[in-house]
């Protein structure tokens, strides 16, 4: 039987950002919301690059989740209404729809995407030397390389494939949380 948290799939952008938003608030985290000053979305309002950063801002480990489609906005909200609980070591950085144009189905903003996660990787993961991506919904080939070349880190990127079970999704961001040193 699902757990309460898996609903079906937010019908667009809007309704996705908002239960990703307030699974933010369930979790008693903030969430950074980028806004994109040139372009709005096809209904006219403005567009959005949503993150929340849980655990220690001094972690040398983390776990940066990227949402890139529907499918994924789901599990991760499902993920952080159920609660997800991060070690002392670890940090967790969720982004949400890093391309929300690709959520409505409207040509995207490829140069802001980029240099939003890169904002993003400069504020949350600054003292990170052991980062684990898990690419929701995005392939390692759509990343920008978001880390100074003279910095020494070690990533992994594992794209999970969205049409799998939210089930299978949780359990992959919470195996790599408990993953040891």
């Amino acid at each position: 039987m699902p757990s309460k948290s898996e609903t079906p799939n937010p019908p667009d952008y809007r309704t996705a950002r908002k239960a990703f938003i307030a699974a933010c608030v369930k979790a008693r985290a903030d969430t950074i919301s980028r806004a994109h000053m040139g372009k709005s979305g096809p209904d006219g309002k403005p567009v959005f690059i949503d993150s929340v950063a849980l655990g220690s801002r001094g972690a040398k480990k983390a776990v940066l989740v990227i949402v890139g489609d529907i499918h994924a906005s789901v599990a991760v909200t499902a993920l952080l209404q159920d609660g997800v609980a991060v070690p002392d070591d670890m940090r967790l950085v969720v982004v949400h729809a890093l391309d929300p144009f690709a959520f409505m189905n409207a040509p995207g903003d490829p140069a802001w995407s980029e240099k939003m996660l890169k904002a993003i990787a400069t504020e949350d993961l600054s003292r990170v030397s052991d980062l684990v991506i898990l690419g929701f919904g995005i392939a390692e080939n759509e990343l920008p390389a978001i880390f100074p070349t003279d910095r020494r880190i070690r990533i992994i990127f594992k794209s999970m494939d969205t049409r799998t079970d939210l089930t299978r999704m949780r359990k992959a961001v919470k195996a790599e949380l408990a993953r040891p040193a």
